[in-house]
């Protein structure tokens, strides 16, 4: 039986960096900015989402989505697989679903690709280590040597090949890492950050290989049935200040339009210290919207305010329209892209970069996570 995050835990790395098979969905999130020798600036963002399939009727669903449309309607194979489905034999099997998805945003050419890729730990096509960092979709592959996390990622002339070093320990969200979604008991998730990550490697850009250094961050987050069905979908902010402050905001907003309770931040100081803060705290204002060709509104400027913490940002999207279309993957649509950061810190000019993700404008997610 798959668990919930109910209560607060204790976190043990590097054990926490694997995967967790008691609960039904985890992601390994990573996002950053890069910079050549020449000044040649891109931001990238890597995920790799997994989902317990606790049937195989879930994994019937998948393999069929690999299977030649020949093959799926020929009557012979259906019914093998109903035979197989209902069988006590594949209700015993675990097996999980990986899902990656890699997008590099060139912010010197105004451009981004987006691939994604899909496979279930059958015959290790994809899977994870449970005690260390080490989870790969086929040939992607995030996995930790020597206290360094190395990321591979390659597809359709595109390469990422990076080492991320961490210059702050793991900062918890919410109330020591359990992180609330929703009201009713288990509408949560265990979640952690690492902010600060020393970045270095290769970027194959246009057929050209580029050294690139530059700076990441990652997110980690599991749990089971984490969203309440109101949920639409989330607006989350990850960014990084000149005065080596990190600041992440998710908006959890409901499907009635109205702003969840439990929408939260995190403001992580330069010794690595943190400071939670809940949604009575900031204020965000939309200055800018992007509609995609089907009308769906995406906003792509935003002004953040912490007047607690004397904190005024304005933030603004560098490619407006830079959707990912999950057509063979989640299925879930959503905005994410790099932006810059303007304002003022405590009365000082800052500035700094980041990722922004917008998801739910265009499905609604509830009940999905």
């Amino acid at each position: 039986m798959l668990l919930r995050a109910t209560e607060i835990r204790s976190f043990q790395f590097p054990r926490d960096f694997g995967y967790h098979c008691d609960f039904r969905t985890e992601w390994w999130y990573l996002c950053g900015r890069l910079t050549s020798a020449n000044g040649h600036e891109w931001g990238y963002h890597f995920t790799i989402f997994r989902r317990s399939l606790e049937r195989w009727r879930e994994l019937a669903l998948v393999g069929l989505g690999i299977f030649s449309k020949t093959l799926r309607q020929h009557p012979l194979f259906r019914r093998y697989l109903v035979e197989m489905l209902e069988s006590q034999v594949s209700q015993r099997i675990s097996v999980d679903g990986y899902v990656g998805h890699l997008a590099v945003t060139s912010i010197t050419d105004g451009d981004f690709v987006f691939f994604e890729r899909g496979g279930t730990s059958l015959f290790n096509i994809a899977g994870a280590d449970q005690n260390i960092l080490n989870v790969w979709v086929k040939d992607w592959r995030l996995g930790q040597k020597d206290g360094k996390m190395q990321l591979s990622a390659h597809r359709e002339g595109v390469s990422l090949d990076l080492t991320l070093s961490p210059r702050k320990p793991p900062v918890f969200h919410g109330v020591q890492g359990l992180s609330l979604k929703g009201s009713d008991h288990g509408q949560a998730s265990y979640h952690y950050s690492l902010t600060s990550l020393k970045t270095a490697g290769t970027l194959l850009w246009r057929e050209t290989t580029y050294e690139v250094a530059g700076s990441s961050l990652m997110d980690r987050e599991y749990g089971t049935a984490m969203f309440p069905r109101s949920v639409k979908g989330w607006d989350w902010f990850g960014l990084t200040l000149s005065n080596e402050h990190e600041l992440m905001i998710s908006v959890i907003n409901n499907i009635d339009g109205s702003v969840a309770q439990t929408s939260s931040g995190i403001m992580v100081m330069p010794d690595g210290s943190s400071r939670v803060f809940n949604s009575d705290s900031f204020r965000i204002t939309e200055i800018a919207l992007w509609m995609n060709p089907s009308g769906v509104r995406y906003p792509t400027g935003w002004v953040i305010s912490i007047e607690s913490l004397e904190i005024f940002l304005t933030i603004q999207a560098i490619i407006q329209e830079q959707e990912l279309v999950s057509s063979t993957s989640t299925t879930v649509d959503y905005w994410e892209g790099p932006v810059n950061v303007q304002g003022t810190f405590a009365g000082a000019t800052v500035e700094g970069f980041g990722h922004v993700e917008l998801v739910g404008y265009a499905q609604p997610i509830g009940g999905k996570f």
